[in-house]
């Protein structure tokens, strides 16, 4: 199964979120910029941060098709659900499947905080229940 990893990572979490979900799924993840547009891509994991899904993002969205990524599973790092909201609305807009399921971990702060090891490793749990779910 072809699968990428794509996300928006300003404060780092959501790289450290992607990493671990990459290595469950033995793909190499890839930051939004610069990235190669994915092609015949069966899962496509993406990831933000913050309150709303960051203008990267959505104008990532905006440029796939169908063709291009078959199924997404999203994740997000903060407390508000909105992100998750706007980029599943924007895929099925285009016409791309989104998984039910999804992950939210913290967000790094001005005195920590982010993702922690139990985050990372309901995020390797996350990525082999999505995989599995399109098998």
């Amino acid at each position: 199964m072809r699968i990428r990893v794509h996300y928006v990572s300003p404060k780092g979490s959501a790289e450290q979120v992607a990493e671990a979900i990459a290595r469950a799924v033995k793909c190499v993840k890839e930051p939004l910029l610069p990235a190669y547009m994915p092609e015949n891509v069966k899962l496509m994991f993406l990831g933000c941060e913050g309150n709303k899904a960051d203008k990267v993002t959505m104008d990532f969205i905006a440029s796939l098709t169908p063709n291009r990524v078959a199924n997404a599973a999203l994740f997000h790092c903060g407390k508000d659900q909105q992100a998750l909201s706007q980029m599943r609305k924007a895929l099925k807009d285009k016409g791309i499947q989104v998984l039910d399921m999804t992950l939210t971990t913290p967000l790094k702060g001005l005195f920590g905080g982010g993702p922690t090891q139990a985050d990372l490793e309901r995020a390797r749990q996350f990525a082999e229940d999505c995989v599995n779910s399109l098998a």
